[in-house]
């Protein structure tokens, strides 16, 4: 498989705000992402169904998911996460089309970690390079997660959002990424990536990193992936990683000047 670097302006969606609103914390959060839509190879034109916002201003990101069974009835759900991200709040009403779309939204309030997360996006926080705490995932059943929708059905509204916090400190690490990165990386192998980096050039070629690695793993029939050892658990065979788009934000978090 060859990756090839895409301009994060094809994906990201970056959201401006006056210094006036800019976060006051003692720490500050440094943040950078990475994207390979699973139909690149075929497709170079393709945005995939995941999507993401950084608001540096704000001390906020946020990735999201199109739910990916949409495909299968002609809808592009990849439409909606896009949409989420751009305004996660406003794209809510957006009434065109019924899609819907996993979101993990997080800021830093000071030295805290605050998070709204629905579905199986997420992330992890690594601490001295080892993992800390993860988030935790919301799931109907195997492999059918919460997702946010504008549609009336089966679908979870916001009241499912789960909120949550963490205490951060200087030098974490934040991993931020849809199911496509955590169903093909071990918090062992980020732990790993982590080890090997010199820490000079996070968190863009970090997220990198964890894309490349993510990438290899999902093609890989050799690869007993987190996605197959969950199958396994379900009783359903999966060999290998899982074919997904792979969307990382890493963030590392540093004293503000």
């Amino acid at each position: 498989m060859i990756i090839k670097k895409r301009s994060l302006s094809d994906f990201q969606a970056t959201v401006s705000v006056s210094d006036d609103d800019e976060s006051s914390g003692r720490l500050k959060m440094d943040m950078g992402t990475c994207y390979f839509p699973k139909d690149f190879d075929s497709n170079p034109e393709s945005l995939g169904q995941d999507a993401h916002f950084i608001c540096q201003e704000r001390q906020a990101f946020g990735v999201a998911d199109g739910v990916g069974g949409w495909a299968r009835k002609g809808i592009d759900s990849g439409i909606f996460a896009r949409e989420l991200m751009s305004n996660y709040l406003a794209s809510l009403r957006f009434k065109s089309c019924v899609r819907s779309s996993t979101a993990c939204v997080v800021s830093l309030e000071g030295d805290r970690l605050c998070y709204a997360n629905v579905g199986d996006s997420g992330f992890m926080v690594f601490r001295g390079k080892r993992l800390v705490y993860r988030s935790p995932t919301q799931q109907n059943y195997f492999n059918r997660p919460f997702s946010l929708g504008n549609w009336v059905g089966e679908g979870k509204r916001p009241v499912s959002v789960f909120l949550g916090e963490f205490d951060v400190e200087q030098g974490d690490v934040v991993v931020a990424g849809s199911d496509g990165v955590f169903d093909n990386l071990f918090g062992s192998e980020i732990e790993e990536i982590l080890q090997e980096s010199d820490g000079e050039s996070w968190p863009q070629d970090l997220a990198w990193s964890i894309a490349t690695v993510a990438s290899m793993n999902s093609v890989s029939q050799e690869y007993d992936s987190p996605f197959a050892i969950a199958a396994e658990s379900e009783g359903i065979e999966h060999v290998g990683g899982k074919i997904d788009d792979i969307l990382p934000c890493s963030v590392m978090a540093a004293t503000s000047s």
